[in-house]
Order: C-alpha cells, then sequence, then structure tokens
C-alpha cells in the first residue's frame, strides 16, 4: 500500500478509490463513505472534491419531501450522494492498479493479527491471490483467539482494500476436527489454490 499511497497521492485516497471501483454502480452519503474506509470526515471531504474535480467521481444532489409529525408541515431536505463516473477513462487501468492485492506483503499481513491470540495457521487465498473461486481470503486457526480482536482487524483490513474481507477464525480443535470430518468448508479451503503463511 505505501508505494500505491505515494503514487496516487496517500493511504485515504487509495482507500476512497477503491471503495468506489469496487462499488462502481452504487451511490453513497458521505457517512456511508466515512463508516466503509475509515477516513475522517474533513478529510474525506477534501479527497471525494478533488476526485470529483478530475472527473473520477460525480456528486449527485436529490430534493426530498419530508412531512415533519410534530409541525405538521413538510420540509425539503437535499440529500447529497457520491457515485464513480463510469465513463471515466482510467476506471479499467486503475482496478488493475488498485485491486492487485498479490503484491501484498503477506507476512507483513498475518503480523497485523499477532495480538489476537496464538496463531498456528495463516493462510490467504480469494482476492491475495486474485482468485474469484475460493470460500475465503483469509483462514487462521489457533488457539486462545480473540473473536472480536480479529474482526476489528478484519474491519480495518476490509476498508483499506476497499471490499468486505471473506475470513474464517476458529481454534485448533475445532479445525482438527473438521478436517477429520472431511468437512466441505475447511477441505474446499484447503483443496483449492491458497498460500500458507504461518504453519
Amino acid at each position: 500500500m505505501e508505494l500505491l499511497a505515494k503514487l496516487l497521492g496517500g493511504a485515504d485516497r487509495v482507500k476512497i478509490m477503491r471503495f468506489f471501483l469496487h462499488n462502481e454502480n452504487d451511490n453513497f452519503s458521505l457517512s456511508t463513505i466515512y463508516e466503509k474506509t475509515k477516513v475522517k470526515s474533513s478529510v474525506c471531504r477534501s479527497i471525494l472534491n478533488a476526485l470529483i474535480s478530475i472527473g473520477f467521481l460525480e456528486k449527485k444532489r436529490q430534493r426530498v419531501t419530508i412531512l415533519e409529525k410534530t409541525k405538521k408541515d413538510t420540509k425539503i431536505k437535499e440529500n447529497i450522494s457520491y457515485k464513480l463516473n463510469n465513463s471515466f477513462p482510467h476506471n479499467e487501468a486503475l482496478k488493475d492498479l488498485l485491486f492487485d492485492f498479490e503484491l501484498l506483503d503477506k507476512k507483513e499481513l498475518a503480523s497485523r493479527f499477532k495480538n489476537i491470540g496464538r496463531i498456528k495457521l495463516f493462510l490467504v487465498s480469494g482476492l491475495f491471490l486474485n482468485l474469484d473461486k475460493s470460500r475465503v481470503d483469509i483462514l487462521i486457526v489457533g488457539e486462545s483467539l480473540n473473536k472480536s480482536k480479529s474482526d476489528k482487524v478484519f474491519d480495518i483490513l476490509s476498508s483499506e482494500l476497499g471490499r468486505e474481507v471473506v475470513y474464517s477464525v476458529m481454534d485448533v480443535e475445532e479445525f482438527e476436527y473438521r478436517y477429520k470430518m472431511y468437512d466441505k468448508f475447511v477441505r474446499d479451503i484447503l483443496d483449492l489454490p491458497h498460500e500458507t503463511i504461518i504453519d
């Protein structure tokens, strides 16, 4: 991400561009963009305005009539949303650049989870290997794993990549049981192409 951030003007801009390229047909409010990208509101506004100025994004205004129950009166509210400009000439080239997750440092990726417990197995597949057919993007197996901590790391990771990371976290006992029982989910992960980072 560091090289892309330097090339494209910062990590926050990369996150926002990825988010819109992945959700190319949808409109988003400012609050949704803040929530999904984890970019501070003031920084986010500045980046959105810059991306609008070059034609990468479109700003949509929609007037909505609201009936106020207390006053029994109507009020006109303007909703503002943002959308990828599908006519922007460099969208496909940007997708190739921004979604090439095979270039990510997988060891650095695994190190983000060092505080969630004792990890015995950490493997990547799916979007990290540019594979469409995969059960998960990341599988973590370990001991004394803290699910809430791992969920937070995955939430931040998803915001950086501009898409939801599909993952599974399980303890060693559950993994070994499911493996021995030829559990389809576990077998599919192991049978399909993957890369083991910690074993």
